[in-house]
């Protein structure tokens, strides 16, 4: 039994292999293992087949409506090949120079579970082995996102904060950290519904090349003029008597 499994996962059931998607997190920012999902056209492909999973027959109906997010190895492989026999259009890919093994799969799987984008789901006995079988650490993953953005804004607040005590007495350096402190609550708030937002977008972006991180840039679009954001900019301009149409 993995150490990275899940926790209330029971991998002595093969339930699992379907369940634990829907317990999964909605998205994941990927910040710190962005290097490691881009060090190989492998590990891309390895995220792509996991979010799309396999279409399994249901028992009870025999139609293939079931939808299994749960991958051994040699069907992450299987997949991987077929992708390259139809040339899917996939972000990134480029099919002429890619090759690899299943021993080298191994290899980067392993290297996907050590940064946290994978996990192993559960250890199976089948016949007269034990079989792996991985899956997302969450159901939408982010890369690319323009994490300096925020800092800017961070920055600003606090190289305002200390200004104004020698702009003028009437204004307060604890004024400026509370408008901060309630920007990034208004912020963090329109966040959750942007990422619910493209949480449900989840089964399109798994069959298109569509990088999630352009969708939310374009639910970004429309939710610039929020008006719990208009509201409290107001609120600092007339604070600092300041003139903006």
């Amino acid at each position: 039994m993995s150490k990275r499994e899940a926790k209330g996962f029971d991998p002595r059931d093969r339930k699992i292999l379907y369940s634990f998607w829907d317990s999964l997190p909605k998205i994941n920012f990927a910040k710190d293992a962005e290097k490691t999902y881009y060090a190989h056209d492998a590990r891309i492909l390895i995220l792509k087949t996991l979010g799309e999973g396999m279409k399994e027959k249901n028992k009870e109906t025999g139609e293939e409506d079931i939808i299994r997010r749960a991958l051994n190895i040699q069907e992450i492989y299987q997949r991987i090949q077929l992708y390259k026999e139809e040339k899917r259009q996939i972000e990134g890919i480029d099919w002429k120079d890619f090759d690899i093994s299943l021993h080298n799969l191994y290899f980067h799987i392993q290297k996907l579970e050590e940064a946290g984008l994978i996990q192993t789901i559960a250890i199976l006995r089948e016949g007269k082995h034990n079989v792996s079988y991985y899956g997302r650490k969450a159901q939408v993953m982010i890369f690319r996102l323009d994490y300096e953005e925020y800092e800017k804004i961070r920055n600003a607040f606090q190289a305002m904060a200390k200004l104004v005590p020698f702009v003028d007495s009437k204004f307060k350096s604890e004024d400026v950290h509370d408008f901060y402190n309630r920007y990034v609550s208004i912020g963090k708030s329109q966040v959750k519904k942007l990422f619910e937002q493209l949480a449900s977008f989840q089964t399109a972006l798994d069959k298109t090349d569509v990088d999630p991180a352009d969708i939310l840039n374009f639910l970004e679009l429309l939710t610039n003029v929020n008006s719990g954001f208009i509201a409290l900019l107001k609120e600092m301009a007339n604070y600092f008597n300041l003139e903006i149409d």
